[in-house]
């Protein structure tokens, strides 16, 4: 695959034409997503503890819906049509579908989701349906007929396991062939059918509603009262009415509420925090702990690479890393800026003692791990060591 699945096209074209405006169509971009992913391979995840994964039976208005995780010989019973096996979170499994994700960089990360990938039977679906973010469908191996188009009356069947769109109307009717990518902006109704055994990459975006971000935060704020201040009503009197809510109760307690202050550090580090939070499903390795000198020997060996569960950000004043914040140098934040966008360091890098203390305090948590490469002979002989080879995943 190439480096940007839309180089070709252009990104700022994209950007400023296509993004949450309409539907784009790019042909064979994407090749290598016919061998990545196999069958065997997603069932497999399908199995694990750690993946989000459901299985979805029915077409028409009759649904069945099976959450994971599964045993093979689930797969094994099933009809040879009308089936799909979603896995979702696959980027934090598959180093292939990080990469797949680090590709479509033009999108923040904050804004990025998962990479959901479905294995469908002849016929399989999840029914018409439209989502409220972005979504990039790249097709894998096999073929799949997709009708899109935008419509008002987004009203759903009632008492199915799955959100189906009551009434789909069609605009677009085509078929995606392996490597063909379809670009979808927040509510375009959509039916995806498997024309014969195929797998489809999902690259979603991530689109918080309002009450969603307002509840957070007001559990962040919750999270950060301590011990306040506690109801108290010296010079109780006995009243009239034991049921009433008396001015004085009011008072005091709208007081209390009035009381809570935030600013816009508070909302920002919140929103670093929300944004980096990885998925509910994931559970991180810690490795065997090892001495500073060790830790910084094999870093400057082999590179780091962020754990493929690791979510990293920053903004101008702080790291955020799997929901929690961090404030470093200048020196040190412009090499964490590095593997925050690169999701690596290469071999050689030069690292503070600071910087050194807390990639190895990330190591031990499990967030990042040495480079994937290892160190290769240098060009001519030589009594130094080789060369260490720059770390990528």
């Amino acid at each position: 695959m190439k480096k940007n699945p839309l180089s070709a096209f252009g990104i700022a074209r994209f950007l400023r034409d296509f993004w949450q405006r309409k539907p784009l169509v790019l042909r064979g971009i994407a090749p290598a997503l016919a061998t990545a992913l196999g069958r065997d391979d997603l069932i497999d995840l399908a199995c694990r503890e750690d993946a989000e994964s459901r299985l979805v039976i029915g077409s028409g208005r009759r649904w069945q819906v099976r959450h994971g995780p599964f045993r093979r010989r689930d797969f094994a019973q099933l009809p040879p049509t009308r089936w799909t096996l979603l896995v979702n979170g696959v980027d934090t499994l598959v180093p292939a579908a990080r990469q797949l994700q680090n590709d479509f960089g033009f999108i923040p990360y904050a804004r990025q989701d998962d990479v959901m990938v479905s294995y469908a039977a002849p016929g399989g679906g999840v029914g018409p349906h439209f989502d409220s973010y972005d979504v990039f469908l790249l097709q894998g191996a096999g073929t799949r007929r997709w009708q899109f188009g935008r419509q008002r009356d987004l009203s759903l069947i009632d008492g199915v396991p799955l959100k189906i769109l009551k009434r789909f109307g069609a605009q677009h009717d085509l078929v995606m062939q392996s490597g063909d990518l379809l670009y979808l902006p927040p509510h375009y109704a959509h039916n995806g059918t498997a024309l014969g055994a195929c797998l489809t990459w999902s690259i979603g975006m991530r689109a918080p509603t309002q009450r969603e971000v307002a509840s957070q935060f007001l559990d962040y704020l919750q999270d950060r009262l301590q011990h306040g201040s506690v109801y108290r009503d010296p010079g109780l009197k006995q009243r009239r009415h034991p049921a009433a809510i008396s001015a004085q109760m009011r008072d005091v307690l709208r007081g209390m509420i009035k009381s809570i202050r935030w600013s816009n550090a508070d909302i920002d580090r919140y929103l670093g925090e929300m944004l980096s939070e990885p998925r509910q499903s994931v559970v991180f390795d810690p490795p065997s702990r090892m001495s500073g000198a060790a830790f910084a020997q094999k870093a400057d060996q082999r590179g780091l690479q962020l754990d493929l569960r690791t979510r990293l950000l920053f903004d101008r004043k702080a790291f955020f890393i799997n929901g929690e914040s961090i404030v470093v140098t200048s020196t040190d934040a412009r090499v964490l800026r590095t593997l925050a966008d690169e999701r690596a360091l290469a071999a050689g890098t030069h690292l503070s003692r600071a910087a050194l203390a807390l990639l190895q305090e990330w190591h031990a948590a499990g967030f990042v791990r040495f480079g994937e490469s290892a160190p290769q002979p240098a060009a001519k002989p030589s009594n130094r060591r080789p060369a260490a080879a720059r770390a990528r995943r």
